[in-house]
C-alpha cells in the first residue's frame, strides 16, 4: 500500500538546515495519506498508546485540558478519546496531517512548528503531549522550553525521544539541566519499544512542570 516516500525522505532532514522546517512539511504532504498504514504496519509504532498509559498513571481528571504538540494524523488524539479524555487539542507542522486529525476528536487545531514559538499563550494546558516529534531531522531539546511555556504550573507534560537522538541532540544532558533548574520535575523516565517491527526504542518521561 505504501513505498515509505515518508521514511526515505528523512535522509534529506537536518537541523542545520535553516530550510528543514519546509522539508518537514514536504514529507509529510506527501506521507499524510499512508501515514497510519505505515505506522500500524510497517514501523508497528506503539508509542501513542504508551505515551497516553503513561499520563493516565497519574491524571485521572478526563475533563483536563490537553494539547497534543505534533499531533499528526491524530493518533494520540484517537487513543486519548478511546481513554475517555474529551477536552484536548492538536498542533502539527502538516495541513495534510492535521485535515485527517480532525476526525479524533480535537476541539481546536493549530499549525505550528516547535522549532519556532508556538500560536499558544503561557499557561494554556493542565497537560502537554508530544509524541514522536523528538526524532531524526524534527526538533532538538531546545523545543522543550515552549512546551514548558505552554503548561500550566504543576500541569504534566509527556514526550517521547528516539533512541537515536537521545544523546545526539542533547536531550540526556538537557533533562537533567531542567531538573536542576527547577524547571520541571522527573515523574517518570524510561526506555521501551517505540516502532517494534523496525527493533526501534524509544525514551518515555513524564515530568511536573514548575
Amino acid at each position: 500500500m505504501s513505498d515509505r516516500n515518508g521514511l526515505l525522505n528523512y535522509k534529506d532532514l537536518s537541523l542545520d538546515d535553516q530550510q528543514n522546517d519546509s522539508k518537514l512539511k514536504q514529507v509529510y504532504r506527501e506521507w499524510a495519506s499512508a501515514y497510519d498504514y505505515d505506522n500500524d504496519q510497517k514501523l508497528g509504532t506503539v508509542s501513542q498508546p504508551k505515551s497516553v498509559k503513561l499520563l493516565l498513571s497519574k491524571v485521572k481528571d478526563k475533563a483536563v485540558k490537553i494539547i497534543d504538540i505534533g499531533c499528526g494524523t491524530g493518533l494520540v488524539g484517537k487513543h486519548l478519546q478511546a481513554q475517555g479524555f474529551y477536552n484536548f487539542d492538536g498542533l502539527d507542522i502538516s495541513d495534510e496531517m492535521l485535515q485527517i486529525a480532525r476526525e479524533r476528536g480535537y476541539k481546536k487545531l493549530y499549525s505550528g512548528s516547535l522549532n519556532k514559538k508556538l500560536p499558544v499563550a503561557d499557561n494554556s494546558y493542565d497537560c502537554v503531549m508530544c509524541i514522536g516529534v523528538f526524532t531524526h531531522g524534527h526538533v532538538s531539546s531546545n523545543g522543550f522550553s515552549e512546551l514548558c511555556r505552554i503548561t500550566k504550573p504543576g500541569g504534566y507534560l509527556c514526550f517521547t525521544i528516539n533512541e537515536g537522538v537521545f544523546q545526539k541532540y542533547g536531550f540526556k544532558e538537557t533533562i537533567n539541566e531542567f531538573e536542576i533548574n527547577f524547571k520541571w520535575s522527573v515523574i517518570s523516565l524510561f526506555k521501551d519499544d517505540y516502532m517494534k517491527l523496525e527493533n526501534v526504542k524509544g525514551y518515555y518521561c513524564l515530568v511536573t512542570v514548575n
